[in-house]
């Protein structure tokens, strides 16, 4: 054998020795390197009974650098954004969540961290999830973990914990004690002991031992008793329809918990209210009859939300079980048949389905008791009907239960011998009502026995001694109209009633438009249903709807665009009582030597008076130049920030026992 080829083995076999010792020492000293991953969902380190659980995988996407997020760069292309960067908005929202001290806290935090590592090599990228259980009386008190899948660099740093002295910690006063399975770091820069494990390629950071330990022992038992091993997560998460990308935000909370926790009780929303929304929905549904909540949530060109909550049985009234247990309308119904009334251009459409008994009850004890007593005084005074009950009975058994809302821009040509009316601007509104067999003429006799009453109930005739309630014919259809100035904008309360449906609108001509939306569709009349973002939201729901809601906010804002000056000058508050104190005395003080009113003449009474009103006028009009191109300069923002979303859909599919909620907001990213 020749000098060079013994030198050879010789240096192959030393590289092997060294090899040999360097995996033995790194292995036994921190991990081994061919060790497996965990082979399953980071839930699986999570404890079964954990009151709450947040995990997203693929973390590289959302961040091109941590911590900036990888949609910056196209967010800064959009209007909306660029409307909002810089706003009062923003600056409000970043003091609201103190977001200048919160990046600079996390860019030093990571700055510090060694080799130059950051927390996305750390973790490698992928899945991580915080979990745990609501305890004491704050959110702040709540045990959680992270749990986090790591790179081998993540890792090397999870195990260097264990020499304290080679990473220079306790130089920066953090104490470190090494037990069995894991470390536990104290420290004045921490604001409670944080306790860190690793479970094969996944670290467990936590404030409790006890959830480190659960990991640890879960990964022991092949994950039995596991987050990812129950009900919740099978049933509720993982069979939602999901992108290709799994990268969605999956979600699980104990409401009930939380609720303890955070100590809510009483009503909420308080059913009792004197705002009648409020009080509305507070008979329908109430919090504390929320038990828990799990679903996924996407955000991608917008956001997708499917979740699913139970609810406490023994908590529901007799109306939510009632309305509840009424059987969904599914996506293909909803487009079919009820977005079918709904011109495409509809700023809102919304779809309940429960029994018109029980609605137009809620609705009239949701009102102030003083109203609701003057409405039964005049039906009583019709002859025909002895209480609202009756009416509220006999409507219920002409009616089917469901009913839809629809609300566009009022663009249709004023009508020069309708209604008088104040200027206001206000969106066309529409009532969709399906009449039962038989029911026209139960709807028909009420309807007649309102106009009846004429200027008794306020309306108004187009002559004087005329009641204010009209019938006209409008593209075949018979349509009778109530005349009040109480109705704003528009004057009038317009209804038309066929053989299936029956319409109540502010607008006669709208009457005519939701008729021939119905009845013809496109081209000429364009429906909601035909829109393909509509359908392929609604038809995208597997559960149906027994409250659906639709909003077009581009659609929204042509309205709100006519209503900004007015809501502009609305909203200006003056203290006129302090105002006209101060602009007296100096009008006294100013013109007429400092003298009481009491001590003016007649004459100079009425100087005095109007020199008064002639300052407190100049006084408005300069309040109002000074505030209100501020006041419309925010709504222009808000109108481009509403018109980055070109359209919302919500679907409720209520059961006594749980729900079923789909929410599906589109706001693509311009390029």
């Amino acid at each position: 054998m020749s000098r060079k080829s013994r030198l050879l083995r010789i240096l192959l076999i030393l590289l092997g020795l060294v090899l040999f010792v360097g995996y033995f020492a790194f292995s036994t000293f921190l991990f081994n390197p061919f060790e497996g991953r965990l082979g399953v969902d980071v839930s699986g380190l999570v404890p079964r009974s954990a009151d709450f659980f947040v995990a997203r995988a693929r973390l590289n996407d959302v961040f091109s650098d941590f911590p900036t997020f990888a949609v910056e760069e196209e967010l800064a292309k959009q209007p909306a954004w660029q409307a909002f960067d810089g706003s009062p908005e923003q600056q409000e929202l970043a003091e609201l969540v103190h977001w200048d001290e919160l990046m600079s806290e996390v860019r030093r935090a990571v700055a510090d961290l060694p080799a130059g590592l950051d927390p996305l090599s750390v973790f490698g990228g992928d899945d991580l999830a915080i979990a745990g259980n609501f305890r004491g009386s704050r959110l702040a008190d709540a045990e959680w973990a992270v749990y986090g899948t790591l790179s081998n660099t993540g890792k090397l740093a999870i195990e260097m914990l264990n020499y304290p002295g080679v990473l220079g910690l306790e130089e920066q006063g953090v104490t470190v004690t090494v037990l069995d399975d894991f470390v536990t770091l104290n420290g004045p820069a921490l604001s409670q002991p944080l306790h860190v494990g690793r479970v094969r390629d996944v670290a467990v950071i936590s404030n409790s031992s006890q959830l480190v330990a659960q990991a640890i022992e879960l990964e022991a038992r092949q994950f039995k008793d596991s987050f990812l091993a129950g009900s919740t997560y099978n049933d509720r998460i993982a069979v939602i329809d999901r992108n290709d990308r799994l990268d969605e935000l999956e979600v699980f909370v104990n409401g009930r918990q939380l609720m303890e926790t955070l100590k809510v009780s009483g009503a909420y929303p308080d059913a009792k209210s004197p705002d009648v929304l409020p009080a509305l929905v507070g008979k329908f549904f109430q919090l504390a009859t929320l038990n828990q909540v799990a679903g996924v949530l996407g955000i991608d060109e917008g956001l997708q939300l499917d979740l699913h909550g139970t609810f406490s049985t023994e908590l529901m009234t007799p109306l939510q079980e009632r309305v509840y247990r009424r059987r969904a309308a599914s996506g293909e119904e909803l487009v079919d048949e009820m977005a079918i009334f709904a011109p495409s251009d509809s700023a809102l459409f919304v779809y309940v389905k429960c029994d018109m008994s029980d609605l137009f009850t809620q609705v009239l004890n949701s009102i102030e008791p003083a109203a609701r007593g003057l409405i039964e005084d005049e039906l009583q005074k019709t002859g025909k009907y002895t209480s609202l009950a009756q009416v509220v009975e006999e409507l219920d058994s002409a009616l089917l239960d469901r009913c839809v809302l629809v609300v566009r821009d009022n663009d249709y040509p004023p009508d020069p011998d309708g209604p008088p009316h104040d200027a206001q601007p206000v969106p066309a509104v529409g009532l969709v009502f399906w009449v039962a067999e038989g029911g026209n003429e139960k709807i028909v006799k009420l309807r007649d026995a309102i106009g009846g009453r004429g200027p008794a109930i306020g309306l108004v005739g187009r002559k004087p001694g005329e009641s204010g309630y009209y019938s006209n014919f409008v593209g075949g259809h018979e349509i009778r109209e109530f005349w009040t100035p109480a109705i704003p904008g528009t004057g009038v309360i317009a209804t038309g009633i066929t053989g299936e449906v029956c319409l109540v609108t502010n607008s006669f001509r709208m009457i005519d438009h939701l008729y021939k939306t119905w009845t013809q569709g496109a081209p000429s009349f364009p429906r909601l249903s035909e829109r393909p973002d509509f359908g392929a939201l609604a038809r995208s729901s597997k559960y149906g709807a027994n409250l659906a809601v639709w909003v077009d906010p581009g659609a929204a804002v042509r309205t709100l665009e006519k209503q900004a000056r007015q809501r502009a000058e609305d909203s200006i508050e003056i203290d006129w009582a302090l105002e006209r104190a101060q602009t007296e005395a100096k009008v006294l003080r100013d013109q007429y030597g400092g003298r009481s009113k009491d001590a003016l003449g007649e004459v100079e009474r009425t100087d005095f008076e109007s020199d008064v009103d002639a300052k407190l006028s100049e006084i408005e009009t300069n309040i109002k130049s000074q505030q209100i191109p501020a006041l419309m300069a925010q709504y222009e923002r808000e109108f481009t920030y509403m018109k980055a979303v070109r359209g919302a859909l919500l679907m409720l599919a209520l059961d006594p026992k749980f729900f079923d909620l789909s929410m599906r907001l589109v706001a693509p990213l311009e390029k």
